[in-house]
């Protein structure tokens, strides 16, 4: 019995350690108000937005995103240039440490490519974020009316 106990704590005590420094990105980030800007039905893109949080030590690199409804996701941010706003595709979104990104119209953003069926209001898509180091994190968003007066139409691309 002395034997199993000799063996036997050290192993629980190890695995206990791994599972709780195996932190998965869902712990990792928090995602706060993701929503899907509505668009008409054969508009070819949509435009996704949501508030990240990152309450760790270490910065988070988000450099993907997929949706099984749509052909590709990608990651977009919006600047101005030259008195003419900008849109183009970023390799990685940080979040540092300790901090938040927040995807918004005429801001950051996810482009969600080709859908492969029409979305109306209160429709819900599952996106899910890649990070650079190889974890992801499902994020339920819903397809909402474009607020009033927002100039940034993502089915004019």
């Amino acid at each position: 019995m002395l034997l199993i106990r000799r063996y036997w704590q050290p192993l629980i005590a190890l695995c206990m350690l791994v599972s709780f420094s195996s932190v998965q990105a869902s712990e990792i980030l928090e995602i706060d108000d993701a929503w899907v800007a509505e668009a008409p039905p054969v508009a070819p893109v949509m435009g996704g937005y949501m508030k990240i949080a990152n309450e760790t030590d270490k910065s988070v690199s988000i450099t993907s995103a997929s949706c099984p409804d749509f052909e590709k996701v990608e990651i977009h941010e919006m600047s101005m240039s030259g008195g003419m706003m900008k849109m183009r595709e970023i390799e990685k979104l940080d979040v540092p440490a300790h901090g938040k990104v927040e995807l918004q119209p005429g801001g950051y953003h996810l482009m969600l490519i080709k859908p492969k069926q029409a979305f109306k209001k209160g429709d819900t898509l599952t996106v899910t974020l890649h990070t650079a180091d190889g974890q992801s994190r499902a994020v339920k968003m819903e397809v909402k009316e474009r607020p009033s007066g927002d100039a940034h139409q993502h089915h004019h691309h």
